[in-house]
């Protein structure tokens, strides 16, 4: 039975940490509506800290997978996932508690970041990139947008400008590589989701820890942001035909953090009296991709549940 246990964990996929990054998201994002009074951020913050301790369990128990998942130029990727996931948790913690869990994930997120760049650096060849390459420089700011403020601002201004500095540096290559290189193996083309992530990401960490915003900035990061989530829109149409795959999770976080962006340029637009009419352009197009975000997260769980159901598993193994 004790065997069984231990291989159930071994097999949990991991980026099932970037699900639970998407569910807790997804339940953050809703609040924006205002129809929640913290209900739906504490029930995503749940749901995805019970996907992240089911993770714990297989690091703890197996930690030569994670090892092997790191040194992954695809899976090695996503990993830190885990720690943005756990970071959008201590949100909904909060207090001391909550900013002890914050610390702690960047200080895990980073880990992941230098393991990632030795392992990719002994031998970077351009056409190994792939999306979700993005995610272990540039998703560190969800710390920004997770921030529990106050004496830690000055260490979340530091993490959102290494962000948008690496974004800057990585869009031309990523575009170049997808481009002008071989063409993205069908294993790693649900990450070409990712690639509407950190516009959207930075904009919304910019917003959230920046007292007054740079307009242009946020009108290069807003248009960017927009035109990546649309092109990700039109790339479902083939994406959501490949067979299913762990690597579904990449489907997830870029659509939530993208209505959040817009759901904060909204916000902004409001604080600054901007027209009204335009203000509820900004806010029917973040619920509209609210709507979307939320049917794909549905999806992705659901298929992750039929995939991965640990209880029909456990009774195969005992037949």
């Amino acid at each position: 039975m004790l065997n069984i246990s231990r291989n159930r964990f071994a097999n949990v996929p991991t980026p099932m940490a970037g699900l639970a990054l998407g569910i807790a998201s997804l339940g953050w994002a809703w609040e924006n509506v205002g129809l929640f009074a913290g209900g739906a951020q504490m029930l995503g913050a749940i749901i995805a800290a019970v996907l992240l301790l089911i993770l714990t369990a297989k690091f703890m128990l197996h930690p030569h997978l994670l090892a092997q998942d790191l040194a992954h130029s695809v899976v090695g990727s996503v990993v830190p996932t885990f720690a943005m996931a756990t970071m959008v948790v201590s949100c909904a913690v909060g207090g001391n508690l909550g900013s002890g869990l914050w610390l702690f994930a960047i200080a895990l997120h980073l880990i992941f970041l230098v393991t990632f760049m030795w392992h990719r650096l002994k031998d970077f060849q351009l056409h190994h990139m792939v999306p979700s390459w993005f995610v272990p420089p540039i998703g560190i700011i969800v710390a920004d947008v997770a921030s529990p403020g106050g004496a830690f601002a000055p260490l979340a201004q530091v993490l959102l400008w290494f962000g948008i500095v690496c974004y800057a540096v990585m869009l031309p290559m990523m575009l170049y590589r997808l481009i002008f290189c071989a063409e993205v193996p069908d294993a790693a083309k649900p990450t070409i989701a990712i690639m509407a992530a950190p516009a959207s990401l930075s904009l919304a960490g910019y917003l959230t820890v920046t007292a007054e915003p740079a307009p242009v900035l946020v009108a290069v990061l807003l248009g960017i942001a927009v035109l990546m989530t649309a092109l990700i829109y039109l790339a479902f149409i083939k994406l959501l035909r490949l067979p299913f795959s762990p690597g579904y999770a990449a489907f997830t976080f870029p659509l939530v953090i993208g209505a959040t962006a817009l759901f904060k340029v909204a916000t902004l637009a409001e604080t600054l009296g901007l027209d009204a009419a335009a203000i509820n352009q900004l806010r029917w197009m973040a619920e509209g991709e609210l709507v979307i975000a939320t049917l794909v997260v549905s999806y992705v769980a659901l298929r992750f549940a039929q995939n991965f159901n640990p209880l029909r598993k456990a009774l195969a193994e005992l037949a």
